[in-house]
C-alpha cells in the first residue's frame, strides 16, 4: 500500500486550505437551493444530489487534510513513538481513502486507542 511519508506545502493546499474555503461556500449554496426546492423537479433533485456528494467529497479531503496538517506540525517526539507499521496517522489517511469518511475516522480512532504498550507490529486498514 502505499504510505504518505512527507507533507508538502502543496498537499496541504489541496487538501487542507481549499476545501476549508469551498465547504461554507457550498453549505450557504445548499441552504439557499434548498429554501426553494421544488422535489417535483428532477433537475432540482439531481443538483441536490449533485451538491451533497460534493460536499461529502470535499469533507473527506479536509478531514484528510487535517491529518496532513497533524504530521508537518506535530512534534517528532510525539509523531515518533507510534507503535504500529504504518503510524497511526498514515493509518487514518488510508482508512478515509479506503472506507470513506465515517468509518475511516472511527477505524482510525479505535486504532490510536490501540496503540499502548506493549501493542504494536504491522496493521494494515
Amino acid at each position: 500500500m502505499k504510505q504518505i511519508r512527507e507533507v508538502r506545502l502543496l498537499h496541504l493546499i489541496t487538501y487542507w486550505i481549499a476545501p476549508g474555503l469551498a465547504i461554507p461556500t457550498l453549505c450557504v449554496l445548499l441552504a439557499c437551493f434548498f429554501r426553494y426546492f421544488d422535489p417535483s423537479r428532477p433537475v432540482e433533485i439531481a443538483a441536490w444530489v449533485i451538491g451533497s456528494l460534493l460536499l461529502y467529497l470535499l469533507l473527506r479531503r479536509f478531514a484528510v487534510g487535517t491529518v496532513l496538517a497533524y504530521k508537518a506540525f506535530a512534534p517528532l517526539a510525539i509523531r515518533g513513538e507510534c507503535r504500529f507499521e504504518p503510524s497511526c496517522s498514515t493509518y487514518m489517511i488510508m482508512a478515509i481513502n479506503r472506507y470513506g469518511l465515517v468509518i475511516g475516522i472511527t477505524k482510525g480512532i479505535r486504532r490510536i486507542l490501540r496503540c499502548k504498550p506493549p501493542n504494536g507490529g504491522v496493521d494494515y486498514p
